[in-house]
């Protein structure tokens, strides 16, 4: 059975459904077989998955009644599975984070990001599921972001992801940034995401 990775964020604009196509497509390209499922009503995993139209990540919209088994045929059939949760912390994210593997909570060094962690954490701690930060849309490294990552009250991924256009216009042509930009900042960034994730595989 696979492994399922849940994308979960309270808060809209931190870049939750840009970060998992990243990881998404730099996991597939390192020779894992990655199924999608996107829970979240805006469907954008869906969207940009339509744009790519690649068999190889194979992604399934689903919702309430349907996700529990959408998600156990996709954990049947893929090594890796990443979840697009919605923003909301409601019932169907509970049920989702309780049969997850992981949780990653993207979030930007933002002293409003980081208070929006509060629903998600508390729940995953509730469901005995792993959940690490992954900081998003990071400017420059300073003092205030080293700042804002202690402020975090749950485990920070080692890898970033930076405030880089590349991330947001690969997404629109159904990309990612490393097969856009394969030499950029974004590129390595992204594979150093792949390789935190690909260990706990």
């Amino acid at each position: 059975m696979g492994t399922v990775i849940t994308f979960a964020q309270q808060k809209g604009g931190a870049g939750k459904t840009t970060a998992l196509v990243q990881l998404a497509v730099a996991l597939s390209k390192a020779g894992h077989s990655v199924g999608l499922l996107d829970l979240d009503p805006q469907a954008s995993l869906s969207r940009w998955a339509e744009l790519r139209g690649d068999e190889a990540l194979e992604c399934t919209t689903s919702s309430d009644w349907k996700a529990s088994s959408d998600l156990r045929r996709l954990k049947r059939d893929h090594e890796v599975v990443l979840v697009d949760c919605p923003g909301n912390a409601d019932i169907l994210l509970r049920a989702t984070i309780r049969e997850s593997d992981l949780v990653i909570a993207p979030c930007q060094p933002s002293a409003v990001d980081i208070w929006a962690l509060n629903p998600v954490v508390e729940m995953a701690e509730k469901e005995k599921t792993d959940l690490h930060v992954l900081l998003n849309r990071v400017p420059p490294r300073g003092g205030a972001v080293e700042e804002m990552a202690g402020m975090i009250e749950a485990p920070v991924m080692e890898p970033r992801l930076g405030n880089r256009i590349i991330f947001a216009t690969s997404f629109f042509k159904g990309r990612a940034a490393m097969e856009v930009q394969p030499r950029s900042k974004a590129a390595l960034e992204t594979q150093a995401l792949a390789e935190a994730v690909s260990a706990r595989l």
